[in-house]
């Protein structure tokens, strides 16, 4: 007897309150079929541009720390290399 296998169902089913005058608004530009769609969409764009920001705040936050630290190093070297020019 062969097993059938089932696809998975990732998706989860909840309760969401909006206001109405947002969701006037979602049904008049909605360019989806259902508003489900829009929703995932919306949802996915958004979560898309705030890792986004997370990586460009962590990358300047890098660049900032390795700035100062090259400063550092350049304060400890810099006297070392001018002895050497006099």
């Amino acid at each position: 007897m062969e097993s059938q296998s089932r696809p998975k169902n990732n998706k989860v089913k909840t309760t969401v309150l909006f206001e109405k005058n947002l969701l006037e608004e979602i049904d008049q530009f909605n360019p989806f079929r259902t508003r489900k769609e829009f929703l995932d969409n919306a949802c996915k764009r958004y979560l898309k541009e705030l890792r986004k920001q997370i990586i460009d705040h962590k990358l300047a936050k890098a660049c900032s720390d390795a700035s100062e630290e090259d400063g550092l190093v350049n304060e400890e070297w810099e006297s070392a290399s001018l002895e050497e020019w006099t």
